[in-house]
């Protein structure tokens, strides 16, 4: 997950790379004890019911779209990457529920923070204390520890065992479960990981994961979604199919996207003849920044460039979605962090809990002033 840089004195930011542990779908492993193996481009997938690339055509893309919900006015979310700045989205998802702005959102996409968030935005208003709690009631130390001179023979400098406590506390079964209905029902829910070895975008269909009952899973895919290499241990997902083994690391999603607009395939997929519908995208993040003052040093400016480059990724690919959605009839609305927000960011702080709490306080005023959204 990266973090965009903002203006001095006022969110004052540097980069910022967010990520998650590693998992296997028995259970927890340290990744780097085993080697993963890689499927070629045309072998079949053995998960294909649950996931499909990024890229897949619509016909793949179909079969895991409920179709008459999409041929019907729908509403959809994508919540994009951003670290602490997911507080913002939060914020502004807990505020369009008190002033009963919120939609019912019949598709619901993540990727990095945004994936952590996804869950309780698919299943609706009656889970925002649950929003509230994760990014106003939690900071680093409920999240990653640095592993010092360890991290020179690990495969990552900070250990996230923290975070998978966390995400399982506030995944339990039950919610799952209710997700698994919400999927029987029509509503969709798709989280992004990046597959390491194949450099592969994959989308994984969770209600489908939850409808199978793989909670270790569902839980894996949350912190794959956000886990940046190097600095967070890849996620090793094992599974067995037609007799074999595989492994597949798996790392953060916002190495292919900062968030997942439905793609093209998926809208040409339910062959839509009406207008009607709305495509809404929460950026945990600001996309145009004030000038900043820049440090002169090798790694001042090569940290800069790689800001500028994900950010200006980020606002074309929100360009491309608007472009998309008016090709098909769908209106469009797109929020992301005001630059002036004024609130000080202190980057040898990282998941400040002070800082949560005022970017979730800007979300939650922007919504519930009428002035969340931009055309």
């Amino acid at each position: 997950m990266l973090k965009m840089n903002n203006v001095p004195g006022h969110m004052g930011r540097r980069q910022i790379l967010f990520g998650l542990a590693a998992v296997s779908l028995a259970g927890c492993s340290d990744g780097a004890a085993m080697q993963p193996v890689v499927l070629g481009d045309t072998d079949p997938d053995p998960l294909w019911q649950i996931r499909l690339p990024a890229d897949a055509p619509v016909d793949i893309w179909a079969r895991h779209l409920h179709l008459p919900s999409l041929r019907n006015s729908p509403q959809m979310l994508a919540l994009s990457g951003g670290a602490e700045d997911g507080a913002f989205g939060a914020g502004a998802l807990c505020g369009l529920s008190t002033v009963n702005r919120r939609p019912t959102f019949d598709l619901v996409t993540g990727v990095s923070t945004g994936a952590l968030m996804a869950p309780f935005a698919f299943l609706g208003s009656e889970y925002d204390d649950t929003l509230r709690s994760i990014f106003t009631e939690h900071d680093a130390k409920d999240i990653m520890r640095f592993r010092g001179v360890n991290a020179v023979r690990s495969d990552a400098l900070y250990d996230t065992t923290p975070l998978a406590d966390l995400i399982k506390h506030y995944t339990p079964s039950a919610l799952l479960d209710a997700i698994a209905d919400r999927h029987q029902a029509g509503g969709r829910l798709f989280m992004v990981t990046s597959n390491l070895e194949a450099a592969r975008a994959q989308v994984w269909n969770m209600g489908a994961v939850a409808k199978r009952k793989d909670y270790g899973l569902f839980r894996a895919i949350m912190r794959a979604s956000g886990a940046l290499p190097g600095l967070f241990s890849p996620v090793m997902l094992r599974y067995q199919a037609n007799g074999k083994d595989y492994r597949e690391a798996h790392v953060d999603g916002g190495v292919h996207m900062q968030f997942l607009a439905t793609p093209k395939a998926a809208f040409n997929a339910p062959r839509r003849h009406s207008g009607g519908g709305h495509v809404y995208l929460l950026i945990n993040n600001t996309l145009a920044p004030a000038p900043q003052i820049v440090s002169h040093t090798p790694l001042g400016i090569s940290q800069h460039a790689l800001t500028t480059m994900v950010r200006s990724n980020a606002a074309l690919s929100v360009n491309v979605a608007r472009i998309l959605a008016k090709e098909h009839g769908l209106e469009f609305s797109v929020a992301c962090v005001n630059p002036d927000v004024g609130v000080e960011y202190d980057p040898s702080d990282r998941f400040s809990g002070e800082y949560m709490n005022a970017l979730f306080q800007h979300g939650y005023t922007r919504a519930i002033s009428g002035r969340l959204w931009e055309g």
